[in-house]
């Protein structure tokens, strides 16, 4: 660290030392620069940078309100990671300056871009150099460091915990750090967690002609049943006649590989980018994209024969007590797996910033025809069901592939709020049409007739 009384002009400009003779805007992306450096870097202030001496003194009051725009830079949202603890104002010394600590998650962004320096200046990272230094991220730094937000709401996930049958203590699941303040895996378990994962629906093989889209966020367990439950919706079953007693059916995708390619996405997907885990659903195919490359620089051939570098370790320990996942690294397999006998396989890609995999619809040479949705009202005399054209007769469609439905599940088939899904089950159980089974979260509703057409 350079002192006023050193001998002046001081060094030149370099890799570590930044000179500024004003504090000013500029100086995000000098931190920022640093930040995604190898050594501990300055910038320093009133020092004429062509000239490199001291030009301006700065006073205590000034001092202050510069630490103080810099801590409110910090703390907000431009730069990602949260690089609060690596980045100090030097106010005790009489020549000012900034410390930049290279950050332990780099790469880092100061709004979606990332810088490195080059000599003297701060320039836009390339993408290959954003990609090493992401290949060879500390896997477990994210999931273990501060929350950038310490107001969590856990209400969620303690419930989860609840449903089964589990103790919730936030200190062994690594919620919290040693100054009992909330880490990124409780970030990621609250409802404020702001990671999105979209699912689009596609109308035919190509982008051109949404039919669906959603957008799932919040704590990662509900994120997973949610966005399950409405890839199930948009999963048909394909029924063939072959001769044998039993008829052929067959789901368009096998669950377990889209159980485990979601759940992959969102366990091992790279949480310091702020990109969305994309899904698409075509005629054709599913596809799971997922931000970040192979952690630690790993091959995707490497991976496929079955070796496993687990990223977000804390997240991996919360869902395997959950059993979303068992801690084997057994999910490409399983996917592979489920495709055993079949004329098709999955397909999967890597990239410097994404992990992709395709799974082939089973039934697309088939072109089923979609299904038309009919509505139920009431039973006649004979206790058989009467059906009419109308929106909730989606429910019966449904229930025709299905054993039972639940709140949830209608709310996302129909695509409304709690309280109008109720509204529907329960004129469906007055009708007799529906049986309500269960009470609270284990809820599930039947056919109480057998369904005929019109």
């Amino acid at each position: 660290m350079l002192n006023i009384a050193d001998k002046q002009p001081f060094p030149l400009e370099n890799e570590v030392i930044e000179y500024k003779e004003k504090f000013n805007e500029k100086c995000k992306k000098e931190i920022a620069a640093f930040l995604n450096g190898t050594r501990t870097a300055y910038i320093y202030f009133g020092v004429n940078d062509d000239s490199r001496k001291v030009t301006h003194v700065y006073t205590d009051e000034e001092k202050h309100k510069i630490e103080e725009q810099v801590g409110s830079w910090l703390s907000s949202s431009i730069y990602y990671p949260s690089p609060v603890g690596v980045v100090h104002v030097i106010t005790d010394q009489v020549l000012f300056c900034i410390e930049i600590n290279p950050g332990n998650a780099k790469p880092y962004f100061l709004d979606s871009r990332a810088y490195v320096r080059n000599g003297s200046e701060s320039v836009k990272a390339s993408q290959e150099s954003v990609a090493k230094m992401m290949a060879f991220q500390d896997l477990s730094s994210f999931d273990a460091s501060e929350s950038p937000i310490q107001n969590l709401n856990l209400d969620e996930i303690e419930s989860v915990f609840k449903r089964e049958n589990l103790d919730f203590k936030a200190e062994a699941l690594g919620f919290l750090n040693p100054q009992d303040l909330f880490t990124n895996v409780a970030f990621l378990m609250s409802s404020q967690n702001n990671f999105l994962v979209k699912v689009a629906i596609f109308d035919g093989v190509t982008v051109d002609r949404f039919k669906d889209r959603r957008e799932f966020s919040g704590c990662l367990p509900k994120q997973i049943d949610d966005i399950l439950t409405y890839i199930d919706l948009n999963n048909p079953l394909s029924a063939r006649i072959t001769g044998k007693p039993m008829r052929d059916e067959k789901r368009s995708y096998p669950s377990v590989a889209i159980r485990e390619s979601v759940i992959n996405a969102i366990v091992h997907r790279s949480y310091f980018s702020k990109s969305p885990i994309q899904i698409e659903i075509f005629d054709d195919r599913l596809t799971i994209m997922s931000p970040g490359p192979l952690p630690g620089g790993m091959k995707l051939k490497t991976v496929l024969a079955g070796r496993t570098l687990p990223r977000n370790p804390q997240v991996i320990k919360v869902l395997n007590k959950l059993k979303y996942i068992e801690d084997y690294g057994t999910g490409i397999r399983r996917i592979l797996n489920s495709y055993a006998g079949e004329n098709k396989e999955p397909d999967f890609k890597t990239g410097e910033d994404f992990v992709k995999v395709s799974l082939p619809n089973l039934n697309y040479s088939e072109r089923p025809s979609a299904p038309t949705f009919v509505n139920v009202l009431e039973t006649d005399d004979t206790g058989t069901v009467k059906i009419v054209d109308d929106e909730t007769g989606q429910v019966v469609e449904y229930l025709k592939n299905h054993l039972y439905v639940t709140r949830a599940i209608v709310e996302l088939l129909l695509g409304v709020k709690g309280t109008q899904a109720n509204k529907y089950l329960k004129k469906m159980v007055d009708a007799n049409i529906l049986k309500k089974v269960g009470a609270g979260p284990a809820t599930r509703y039947v056919l109480v007739h057998p369904i005929l057409s019109k």
